[in-house]
């Protein structure tokens, strides 16, 4: 089957804002005008994506040519290559109206059902939400038809979000169609690549005022994201947020996330360096503002230890490759060498006045930070937004755009913040949100310390006040003679048991721990490694963990018997910190 153009979506985007009253109003009849009746108990899926298609696509007199448009932008996000993890519910980090409906029932079950008005209130939100999951998506169809087009038809997505957003006492969830980009990939899929083709094509579309308000958003997001991970890793351990356990769980499973936020935080790191030589004040705040909140999530990472910063951001699924001649960077792999040394070179000219401009952000001059919001994923604080009227909560004229940024209506956003903090849970479910003035101090408190330590280094990998600390690889071919002599410190801690291999007499000599070799590509596809390899026929691989448990805390360590093929990876993806023994020998 033919896929519909852009412009059809957008036509028929169009025909359904024109007839909003009338889905809103089967949606109330159909879905929510259900009390004591059987449907009031049914929680199947399938049901509510029936009854909530025919909601929408049955409208009398809709052309049967627009009916075909049903589904078909979800399938072009998977054909994109974004697919979903598999699990018990795959729509759990999704924006999604369906899951919405049986909560809502859940809640006036335990309480009181409402009336006509109430319901209609709900409907209107689910009508919202469903808008919002179509023009996500269609935000990364802007691209279909070359480079050139993308601007004019994120406008034409703006105006459809407009219009959405329109009609007095309407919750307005999303007010710059920007971060609809960045809400569409949200949800956890299997691969990473799509994400990375995404990031090209931001950098190669749009005006530059255009694309800094997307990196603005990316960095927000991610920042934000990114310190929720931390906190829910907080939560489980009762550790504090700078353990290095805690942080090395976290940084294993991020290098997509740190890859996307320093390509954002480079370019916003420009606009900052102008915007410092500009009088526009406001400007500079706010480039400042989303900076921070992205370097906020995890400050030693992103200004103290840069020579960890490589290792961390590499996927070395994507980054790397290998052929007769060797081992090198793929195209996508030298992109991210240049955007970390770009990186490197700004944030160590702009850590002064960035903590500088810091100070203006302290969360205890104001009653709310995203500094101390935890809440999973954007889709979560979407779903959070439309839940509000189960509580007859106002929205206070905030939308999702307003909670990430430190400045202004701060009591509002506090008072939202402890709403949605209030909405009911399901029994074994988390926080649907949390914020919290000792996190965000805490954080902020971080995040001063790390821009001292780069300012005063503002040129050294390494801006911390622990000791160098060197990770010492000895090759499988290496004799203990040649050890010796190579002098790997007696102190070296051997790591041993954070190499995994799919070799099991390997792993019965203790040199590694045994991983089935689905177990390992997966890992390694999620970038957990520092560096793997094929070596007679089995796996080997060094896990980034030994990065954050012992080279950050300036403790040498070694791992004996490394296959050759591990070690020409392990030059690319953490030269700063690698020493490697027996070169050579046996060849």
């Amino acid at each position: 089957m033919l896929h519909s153009t852009f412009a059809d979506h957008v036509v028929f985007l169009g025909q359904l804002l024109e007839r909003r009253q009338e889905v809103v109003a089967r949606i109330e009849r159909q879905l929510l005008n259900v009390r004591d009746k059987d449907t009031a108990r049914r929680r199947d899926r399938p049901y509510f994506e029936r009854t909530f298609d025919t909601c929408v696509f049955g409208l009398p007199g809709l052309p049967p040519e627009w009916t075909r448009l049903k589904g078909q932008l979800a399938d072009r996000h998977l054909a994109d290559g974004f697919e979903p993890v598999a699990g018990e519910n795959q729509f759990v980090n999704e924006l999604d109206p369906l899951e919405l409906i049986p909560r809502a029932y859940e809640y006036w079950t335990r309480h009181r059902w409402p009336g006509t008005s109430g319901r209609l209130s709900y409907a209107r939100n689910l009508y919202a939400v469903f808008m919002l999951r179509q023009l996500d998506r269609l935000s990364l169809r802007i691209w279909d038809d070359g480079d050139d087009a993308a601007s004019e038809r994120l406008r034409d997505i703006q105006r459809l979000l407009d219009r959405l957003n329109e009609p007095a006492g309407s919750t307005v969830f999303v007010r710059d169609a920007a971060w609809l980009i960045h809400i569409a990939q949200g949800p956890l899929t299997k691969h990473l690549k799509p994400y990375l083709t995404i990031a090209d094509r931001i950098a190669a579309s749009f005006p530059e005022s255009r694309r800094i308000g997307l990196h603005k958003a990316g960095a927000r997001l991610a920042g934000g994201h990114l310190r929720s991970q931390l906190r829910y890793r907080v939560w489980q351990t009762g550790r504090p947020a700078d353990d290095p356990e805690n942080l090395a769980f976290t940084r294993n499973s991020n290098a997509l996330d740190g890859s996307l936020l320093v390509r954002d935080l480079v370019p916003l790191l420009r606009a900052y360096q102008t915007a410092c030589l500009e009088p526009d004040a406001e400007e500079r705040l706010d480039l400042a503002d989303a900076i921070l909140q992205g370097l906020s999530a995890d400050p030693e990472l992103y200004l103290v230890r840069l020579d960890l910063l490589t290792p961390y951001v590499m996927i070395e699924d994507l980054f790397i490759e290998r052929d007769d001649r060797g081992v090198r960077d793929t195209a996508l792999g030298q992109v991210q060498r240049r955007v970390i040394t770009e990186y490197a070179g700004l944030i160590g000219q702009l850590a002064e006045p960035l903590r500088q401009d810091a100070e203006i952000f302290d969360p205890a001059r104001g009653a709310y930070s995203p500094q101390g919001i935890t809440y999973g994923f954007c889709a979560d604080v979407l779903s959070n937004m439309a839940q509000d009227v189960l509580l007859a909560h106002p929205s206070l004229g905030l939308s999702l755009e307003d909670m990430f940024v430190s400045r202004g209506a701060l009591d509002h956003k506090l008072a939202r913040a402890k709403g949605w903090e209030a909405l009911p849970r399901r029994a074994g479910e988390r926080e649907h949100f949390d914020h919290s003035a000792e996190v965000a101090a805490d954080s902020h408190a971080r995040l001063l310390a790390a821009l001292a330590a780069r300012a005063l280094h503002p040129m050294r990998p390494n801006a911390s006040a622990r000791p160098p600390a060197t990770l010492w690889v000895v090759t499988e071919s290496a004799s203990t003679e040649v050890v010796s002599s190579e002098r790997v410190p007696d102190g070296a801690v051997r790591v041993e048991e954070y190499c995994v291999t799919s070799d099991l007499t390997r792993a019965s000599a203790g040199a590694a721990v045994f991983y089935a070799g689905d177990q390992l590509m997966a890992d390694r596809k999620e970038a957990r490694f520092l560096a793997s390899a094929k070596s007679h026929d089995e796996w080997f691989a060094i896990s980034k963990a030994v990065l954050t448990l012992f080279t950050a805390q300036g403790t040498d360590t070694v791992v004996r018997s490394v296959p050759a093929a591990v070690v020409d990876v392990l030059r690319l993806t953490c030269p700063e910190v690698l020493m490697v023994c027996g070169e050579g020998v046996g060849s």
